[in-house]
């Protein structure tokens, strides 16, 4: 995001406190994260020190301050998830991405997390991919959920192991 695009959100957004967590999130969904020289730009438009843009963008958990994978692949490890299996499915995921919670894969196609609660606890485990919440998650189905997020790759000719070679 260039300069006059920060100063085009500010410009419809608002240029006051009551639109900081707003401005944040168009630029997360934009940009996929928040970069520092971003925040750092709307620091100086608004007036507001870049500490308050950093307490707000670590206090609540939808916003990064590092990029994050194309798809985001939040595993709920809230209490009632957790008896039913989260950790088992947290587990089978890091494997199948070769990636433990909170990194990104190589491709920058996904982003493993953590969460403690999605508010769904009679789904549990649940896994939320973007803006998808999947219920009871099995260790057996995450390949497949993976799967349905990676189409481009297999149709590119490039190589995504499937269930079989993933369980390997």
């Amino acid at each position: 995001m260039d300069m006059n695009q920060i100063d085009t959100l500010i410009a419809r957004c608002g240029a006051d406190n009551s639109a900081l967590v707003a401005l944040l999130q168009q630029i997360q969904r934009s940009e996929g994260h928040l970069p520092r020289m971003t925040l750092n730009r709307m620091s100086q438009r608004l007036n507001v020190p870049v500490s308050r843009l950093y307490a707000l963008a670590t206090f609540y958990r939808s916003f990064s301050l590092t990029p994050t994978g194309k798809h985001r692949v939040c595993v709920c490890l809230g209490t009632a998830c957790h008896v039913r299996g989260g950790q088992a499915v947290l587990d089978q995921l890091a494997r199948l991405l070769g990636v433990k919670a909170g990194d990104t894969t190589a491709d920058g196609n996904f982003t493993l997390e953590t969460v403690r609660c999605v508010g769904c606890c009679s789904l549990g485990p649940v896994v939320r991919i973007d803006d998808e919440t999947l219920a009871r998650v099995t260790q057996e189905k995450a390949a497949k959920i993976l799967d349905r997020f990676q189409p481009t790759a297999r149709s590119k000719g490039a190589k995504v192991p499937d269930s079989a070679e993933r369980r390997q």
